[in-house]
Parts: structure tokens; C-alpha cells; sequence
């Protein structure tokens, strides 16, 4: 039972720590799907005098997508019965074109304004409306995201870093003796770390097991699937190809560097 318990006292830790990490992964993931959807739905209204075509367009805008032509027969349709139909020709024949521009990529409010800036410069461009208010306020909220869950991570990582020193220090204690006759053996440095060295290797496998497997089926999780659903978007699956090794990596680098630190205090006389 104490040996569990001095386990959980690193392993606990750890898991808060990679589950942080993993946690800023998946919202980046989130956000990057989200600017993506964005970028598909996000339509950019032209007001041209003359037709527009994706040769027009496409040399001007890196991030072009596609230009669709808006109809004006619904504004046609509404004043067939008040206007004659000589005035409505010539009234349909004086409105000017209106296209829907999409983008392939969400910009920033810095490269919309660009954008604007030209399109209003070709010739016969009457009017270009791009909803920067909206645009600017969405983008906002997907920039505080991320930068929400990086804070989480970096809080938790320090908070969790000082939890496993303190157990690193509690199991350096209860090998006192051990280390003490290594000690005066002469014995080196790695053999008298051997035992916490196993001890920081095995939680840090356990660790990125147990986080691995939550962040794999927490898509199948019906509570958080409902979630972000509500705000339209979609969890992403872990990448087992990449991320349990990236997890086992961060895990095993501040294991080993939380034991050598906690070693590297131990004076010879005195542990």
C-alpha cells in the first residue's frame, strides 16, 4: 500500500501534466479544424459594374477558393408588380454584379484587410464587403483559446514539476540508507540513482498509457461528443502514431530530470 501510494505521488503529477499537454495538442487541433470550417463558410461580398471571373480574382488572392455570382431575381421578383416591365428591364440592366468570394484559408484581420484593399483596387469594383466586425470578434475568441489552454498547460506543468520533485525528494529519504552505503563504496553516480531512475521510467510509461487512451476514445465519450457538437466542431482522434511517443518523451525527459536534480543534491555526508 505505501509502495502505491509513493507511486501515486509521481504518477498523478505526471498524468496531470501530459494531460495538459495533450489538452493544448487536441485544442489546437479544434481551432485549426474551426479556422478551417471557417474559412469554407466565410464569404466575402463584391459589388462589381462589370462580371467578375476566377481569372480576375485568383491572381490577386493567394487564398482564393472560389467566386460565385449572387442572384438579384428575388430583388427583381419583389418590384415586378409595382414597377412596368420596360422600367424593370432597364432596372435590371443597370444593377451592378454581385459575387460571393470564398477563401481557402481563415485569414486574419490583417490579411482581410489587405484583401479588401485589392479587390477595391481592380477596375470596375463598386464595393467590397468583408464583415470585419464579426470576422474580427470570431478570430479573437479563437486566438484566446489557444492561448488559454497553452497558459493551462504551463500552469500545470509547474505545479506538477514541483509535485514530483517533493516525492522525488520523499523517495531519495526512504533509500537514505542504501544510498549512504553505496556511498561510501565509492559507488557512481547512475548505479546509486538506479532505483529512482526505475521508479521515474515505469510512471512515465503508465502515464502516457492511461493519457493516450482517454485522449483516443474521448471522441466515443457520448458527454463530450454532445458538447462539441452544440458548437460545431468535431473531437479529434489521437494520433497513435505520433503522439503516445511525443507523451512518453515529455514524460521521461522530466522524470529523469526531476530525479538527477533531486541526486545532484545529495551531499556525501549528508542526504
Amino acid at each position: 500500500m505505501r509502495s502505491l501510494k509513493n507511486h501515486l505521488g509521481f504518477l498523478l503529477p505526471l498524468i496531470s501534466l501530459l494531460f495538459a499537454v495533450e489538452f493544448s495538442i487536441t485544442s489546437d487541433k479544434i481551432v485549426k479544424n474551426y479556422e478551417a470550417l471557417m474559412g469554407r463558410d466565410y464569404n466575402i461580398v463584391i459589388v462589381s459594374l462589370k462580371e467578375l471571373t476566377d481569372t480576375d480574382i485568383k491572381p490577386v488572392i493567394k487564398s482564393f477558393l472560389s467566386l460565385e455570382p449572387l442572384s438579384t431575381q428575388k430583388i427583381i421578383d419583389r418590384l415586378s408588380d409595382d414597377i412596368s416591365a420596360k422600367n424593370l428591364s432597364i432596372l435590371q440592366n443597370a444593377l451592378p454584379k454581385f459575387y460571393s468570394l470564398k477563401l481557402s484559408e481563415f485569414p486574419t484581420p490583417k490579411t482581410m484587410n489587405e484583401i479588401k484593399d485589392k479587390i477595391q483596387k481592380m477596375e470596375g469594383i463598386s464595393k467590397v464587403e468583408t464583415f470585419s466586425s464579426t470576422h474580427d470578434k470570431v478570430y479573437k475568441i479563437l486566438n484566446l483559446t489557444k492561448m488559454l489552454s497553452n497558459m493551462f498547460m504551463w500552469i500545470l506543468a509547474f505545479v506538477g514539476s514541483m509535485l514530483m520533485f517533493k516525492q522525488a525528494r520523499i523517495w531519495l529519504y526512504e533509500h537514505k540508507e542504501r544510498i549512504e552505503i553505496m556511498t561510501l563504496f565509492g559507488a557512481p553516480f547512475w548505479l546509486k540513482s538506479a532505483m529512482l531512475y526505475r521508479i521515474a521510467v515505469i510512471d512515465s510509461i503508465l502515464s502516457s498509457i492511461l493519457v493516450s487512451v482517454f485522449f483516443y476514445f474521448l471522441p466515443d465519450i457520448e458527454f463530450f461528443n454532445s458538447i462539441a457538437k452544440e458548437i460545431d466542431v468535431a473531437l479529434p482522434r489521437l494520433n497513435f502514431e505520433q503522439e503516445p511517443a511525443m507523451l512518453f518523451g515529455v514524460a521521461i525527459a522530466l522524470s529523469i530530470f526531476t530525479v538527477s536534480l533531486v541526486m545532484r543534491r545529495v551531499k556525501k555526508d549528508n542526504i
